[in-house]
């Protein structure tokens, strides 16, 4: 076992501007002791490591260094992770580079070393950072994880180049790697800082909101589907309710379009729970404006993403689209079908149904 104390003692001392005089004096112990310790002669104390550490601002881990070298490579990965996440980056970018001496053909050790550089967010730390990832990218065959690739990489190295102000190579590199419209958002941010370019980041902005809503809509689903199972009624409420009202000021609401659509599902799933709840009432009034969202939707169906969202600036031509049916009125119908929404709703739903039958027959 190797202990580098003694290097590292005088390491930080020289890093930190201090004399060995200034040292001993901070610490309250004689010169010749703290020569002693960088010299390799002698060892401080328990409580005098302690403070030695708290003095240079990093750990007593760190300040001993032992036996790293012993480490695997599974180990050293670990480590290094490790210190990404207590964010001790001027002792992990150490260890980082003696680990890539040791293992400098290991992907996961050159792309996690990069973001230890990339963490810092200082703009001179950025050409070490893409030096690291592009070898990652050499070395991608060995990476295991589903949620790394070389685009996330490439993206990775194109927000060095923002911390580094070379907006066109970062752009650049974005707009290549933008798989699905992954980076849209990123992309927009970037070009709404110039005047030349603002026309264009409002597109891309455009797109990543509607994909964002998109997303959320799903989420959500999502989340009712699990607190349905856990019969977790007020947290379902709430968050139906909330996606709707964000909708709703994403919207004019003076135009129909496909968030109307949407928006009969929201209201099914709020009737349901209020019958769950005890509220019968309430949820007749909720599955009769999933009713009335459906038949003005249906009316005059119109999917263009665009056509009443607000600022939205995308092409026209884009279209939303889901699988719930082919007419809004039918997601109803579906739902009623469901074992358990059935149930509840589906006798509400015929009388509602049986009014509006009334009303035709009447006009």
């Amino acid at each position: 076992m190797e202990i580098k104390l003694h290097e590292n003692i005088r390491r930080l001392r020289r890093e930190a501007g201090y004399t060995q005089e200034q040292l001993a004096e901070a610490l309250g112990v004689s010169v010749s002791a703290v020569h002693k310790w960088e010299a390799g002669k002698a060892t401080p104390e328990l409580i005098l490591l302690v403070e030695l550490a708290e003095f240079f601002e990093t750990s007593v881990d760190a300040l001993l260094d032992y036996g790293w070298e012993k480490l695997s490579m599974g180990q050293t990965v670990d480590k290094l992770r490790a210190f990404r996440v207590s964010n001790e980056l001027a002792d992990g970018i150490r260890f980082a580079e003696k680990a890539l001496q040791k293992y400098p053909n290991s992907f996961d050790v050159a792309r996690i070393s990069a973001q230890l550089y990339f963490q810092t967010m200082k703009r001179e730390n950025m050409p070490r950072a893409i030096e690291l990832y592009e070898r990652a990218l050499r070395l991608i065959d060995q990476n295991t994880s589903r949620q790394i690739g070389e685009m996330t990489i490439q993206n990775s190295i194109a927000y060095c180049y923002c911390y580094m102000d070379r907006m066109d190579e970062a752009v650049r590199l974005l707009k290549k790697n933008n798989l699905g419209g992954m980076n849209n958002e990123k992309i927009g941010l970037i070009l709404s800082q110039q005047p030349e370019t603002v026309d264009e980041a409002l597109e891309y902005l455009s797109d990543a909101l509607e994909n964002c809503y998109s997303q959320l809509y799903n989420i959500c689903i999502g989340y009712a589907n699990a607190y349905g199972i856990k019969e977790e009624m007020d947290k379902l409420y709430d968050l139906i309710a909330w996606l709707y009202e964000l909708g709703n000021g994403l919207r004019d609401t003076a135009v129909v379009n496909w968030m109307d659509r949407g928006n009969v599902r929201l209201f099914t799933i709020l009737a349901e729970v209020e019958f769950l709840r005890g509220n019968r009432q309430a949820a007749h009034d909720w599955l009769r404006r999933a009713r009335d969202s459906a038949r003005k939707f249906d009316a005059a169906p119109d999917y263009r993403t665009g056509a009443g969202m607000k600022f939205y600036h995308g092409s026209e031509k884009a279209t939303a689209y889901d699988d719930m049916g082919d007419t809004a009125k039918e997601m109803i119908e579906r739902y009623m079908t469901s074992e358990y929404a059935g149930k509840n709703l589906r006798p509400i739903w015929e009388e509602i149904c049986s009014e509006e039958n009334r009303y035709d027959e009447e006009k």
